[in-house]
């Protein structure tokens, strides 16, 4: 079968190798759509800080069951389906508090161990979710971006009846965004410099847009929300310019979750954030309620990644997909391969 590895930095090789023979935990899946997503993208130029090369891409993904190992209960061959790409060791501090998504020896598939970016995948058949009818392959491929949306609005604690501001309307922002509203927050705004990302966001729903070149944060929070201001802000960029913003905009003893993957490290107004007793807390990933949830969000239309795939691309030209998105940065979101 047909695998493309990330050999080097803007080198993608394709090669033959072995069919895998699953073991009897596992399945066996025809690859069908993958995403390329922001880490995909870090990695691609060699600016990831935790994924070196050779790596196959391939994190996120859909496909057909074609086969199932025989301790396997409850798939069948034929289901669509996608997968959780974690693997987690089940025995650290981590684990055994249900959050297996920090664990402690974590990999992620396509990130550290190798990932879907070839014809069959075999997938521990604990990772995988099925996919419910009516959910095309393409939005399948979809959920895993979605519940690194729900997972943030969830860290801490509920954002039912707040004002949420989302910074940064790329595809992690968007879905954060609409995964806040998803579960009840009272308004939502989200910022970018671009103007088609946040038409984007518009087609998806989300209530309030501001381009921040054109006017400060501090204005948008207030057309947004008026007297009331913000509540809780989620930094989707991954600069420090963002999270400064979010620091000198927030209301005292509030929330800061950062989802966005930095390049560099920032230098962050940590003064403001003693003085205010503000919160800043990470996400990462999933855990599998989010990722479920999500499933169900979008097969309800709750949260819609349609508006999000920009462009899909054959396997044969997954190296062009790459040079697509550097040339289209500000209009392409989800670009999707299809074997």
């Amino acid at each position: 079968m047909k695998q493309a590895v990330l050999t080097k930095a803007e080198t993608i090789e394709f090669s033959e190798i072995e069919k895998p023979v699953i073991k009897a935990d596992e399945v066996l899946v025809k690859v069908k759509n993958i995403g390329i997503c922001g880490s995909d993208i870090h990695a691609y130029y060699g600016q990831h800080p935790f994924m070196s090369f050779p790596i196959r891409l391939g994190h996120e993904m859909s496909g057909e069951v074609v086969e199932t190992g025989a301790d396997v209960k409850g798939i069948s061959k034929g289901e669509l389906v996608t997968m959780m790409p974690q693997e987690f060791c089940r025995e650290c501090e981590p684990c055994k508090a249900g959050r297996y998504n920090i664990c402690n020896t974590l990999n992620v598939i396509g990130c550290q161990t190798p990932g879907a970016a070839c014809e069959y995948f075999n997938v521990p058949a604990a990772l995988i979710k099925k996919i419910p009818e009516g959910m095309s392959a393409e939005l399948a491929a979809t959920v895993e971006p979605g519940a690194v949306g729900v997972h943030a609005v969830r860290r801490c604690g509920s954002v039912e009846g707040k004002n949420v501001v989302v910074m940064g309307a790329g595809t992690i922002g968007n879905v954060t965004a609409q995964a806040a509203m998803a579960d009840g927050a009272k308004s939502v705004l989200i910022t970018d410099l671009s103007e088609n990302r946040l038409e984007t966001a518009r087609k998806c729903g989300i209530p309030h847009t501001a381009n921040t070149g054109k006017i400060t944060m501090k204005e948008a929070v207030l057309e947004a929300f008026g007297a009331e201001g913000p509540d809780i802000f989620f930094e989707c960029v991954g600069i420090g310019a963002t999270v400064n913003q979010a620091i000198e905009c927030s209301k005292k003893g509030n929330d800061i979750v950062v989802v966005g993957v930095f390049g560099k490290n920032p230098e962050v107004n940590l003064s403001w954030v003693q003085d205010r007793e503000l919160r800043i807390c990470g996400s990462l990933m999933y855990v599998e309620k989010d990722f479920q949830d999500t499933i169900d969000y979008i097969a309800s239309g709750k949260i819609k990644m349609e508006p999000l795939i920009s462009k899909v691309f054959s396997f044969d030209e997954y190296p062009e997909a790459y040079k697509y998105i550097e040339q289209n940065k500000d209009t392409s979101l989800k670009i999707l391969i299809e074997m």
